[in-house]
């Protein structure tokens, strides 16, 4: 009926995550079939209608048809040196899109989050140091012990106020403290960021924790309307990869649910719907018979293609271009 295409964060990974496809419920259903550790290269177009996707598994090519396929492969943090999204997000479905002539929207609306944990690892996942320290009284400082800005100022703000703290003392990070705070508080009330900020060297209920800013959500996307449908027939986004615009510029965290939850359930409904009356035709393998897996075989290169699409069309939004 439909195949989606999603990405997993990998196993190994410091933060908590529920992983859906590994859910022993999905698993148990016989009309569902799981494909790990396979890799999306593109979709299969006919005249502007999805008929289905390329993967590569095990260095074979795979054509998968459907009468419909659903996007829901993550934003574009991997493409930043800093983010707190996983590594493996490169905007594969904005780059897709771009490959297709499928319509994007706000591609440069790109929130970035004042506190990660400074981290000197280089290509790592940067761990969210959440605005409620800073709601129950957390303080910012440079690296002279200074508080420089009105903490509780929306996320934008108090980025570009670290950011200039950052220039201004050539130091890659400021300190947030809310070491004053009786421990155990800390501890109870912030125990995911206590145990990942100590595992990391830093125990908060004694020192500051050092931080900086980093890209943390992506608010434009795939341009879908209010059933989560793409410019292209029987092709869906959902989730971070798309852009229906309930976040504006300025993401508010619990909008999220709104953007992954509830279109994904009207997406749903909108393919149920529909109700197709007709059936693939076994013709339209024509279209792949001239898909050749040399053309995606080399990931590193398939990647970096993918990336430089992505950043090529951000910078073509910020200065000042058509976005679609």
């Amino acid at each position: 009926f439909f195949f989606l295409m999603i990405r997993r964060p990998p196993r190994s990974t410091l933060f908590p995550y529920t992983t859906l496809f590994r859910s022993e419920n999905i698993l148990s259903k016989p009309n569902i079939t799981v494909s790990e550790d396979t890799f999306f290269v593109d979709i299969i177009e006919d005249n502007n209608k999805c008929i289905g996707a390329v993967l590569i598994k095990d260095g074979k090519q795979i054509n998968v048809f459907a009468k419909y396929v659903i996007l829901a492969c993550g934003g574009i943090g991997g493409l930043y040196k800093n983010s707190t999204s996983q590594r493996i997000l490169k905007g594969d479905g904005l780059a897709t899109a771009l490959r297709h002539n499928i319509e994007l929207k706000d591609i440069n609306y790109i929130q970035i989050h004042p506190t990660a944990f400074y981290d000197e690892t280089e290509d790592e996942r940067r761990f969210l140091i959440s605005e409620s320290v800073r709601g129950e009284g957390g303080i910012l400082k440079n690296v002279n012990g200074e508080r420089f800005v009105n903490e509780l100022l929306p996320r934008d703000v108090v980025s570009a106020a670290v950011f200039e703290q950052m220039e201004k003392t050539n130091t890659p990070y400021v300190f947030l403290d809310i070491s004053f705070l009786d421990s155990d508080y800390i501890k109870n009330r912030f125990s995911l960021i206590y145990q990942n900020c100590l595992a990391k060297g830093t125990d908060i209920t004694k020192e500051p924790v050092k931080v900086s800013h980093a890209k943390h959500y992506f608010m434009g996307g795939i341009k879908v309307d209010y059933e989560s449908r793409t410019s292209m027939d029987r092709l869906y986004a959902i989730g971070e990869t798309a852009c229906n615009g309930v976040h504006g510029r300025n993401r508010l965290a619990s909008n999220s649910l709104l953007e992954s939850l509830v279109f994904a359930k009207r997406a749903a409904h909108s393919m149920i719907d529909s109700e197709l009356a007709d059936k693939l035709n076994t013709a339209d393998n024509a279209y792949v018979a001239n898909v050749k897996l040399t053309d995606y075989e080399d990931e590193n290169a398939l990647n970096e293609l993918y990336a430089k699409l992505v950043k090529d069309k951000i910078d073509e939004a910020d200065a000042g271009k058509q976005t679609a």
